[in-house]
């Protein structure tokens, strides 16, 4: 596995090992990272796009079944704190910054084993 040494979250050739549904999306990537998503989000392929909403339930089957084994060529946090993060399969998972209305603080999260490693949002950032 070999990783951007730009700044950033370090994602670049990263591959997911699988992924998880339920009330978020869960990819688990190389070196035991977690990657959960809380907030609505979309699955972009050209000029086809799948809407997701993690609180009415996410499969990850179908389109979302498409990543596992993908591995991530660029990671981007936007401004304001959303995600972007494009495959080589083609796909880019696009996660909104702002929670819903009673939605979790944070849309997405990444995590190591040893603990929490970023938080996106508003209020995101590197973890303290």
């Amino acid at each position: 596995m070999e990783r951007s040494t730009e700044p950033g979250l370090g994602l670049d050739g990263c591959a997911v090992r699988s992924l998880g549904g339920g009330d978020r999306l869960v990819l688990r990537l190389d070196g035991g990272l977690l990657l959960t998503v809380r907030n609505d989000f979309r699955l972009l392929r050209g000029a086809k796009v799948d809407h997701f909403y993690p609180a009415l339930g996410v499969t990850p089957s179908g389109a979302l079944g498409t990543l596992t084994d993908a591995t991530v060529t660029r990671a981007t946090v936007t401004p304001a704190g959303g995600l972007h993060l494009v495959f080589d399969t083609g796909h880019t998972l696009a996660v909104a910054p702002d929670p819903a209305p009673d939605g979790p603080v944070h849309p997405w999260q990444l995590a190591s084993p040893d603990g929490v490693l970023f938080t996106g949002g508003p209020d995101g950032g590197p973890a303290a």
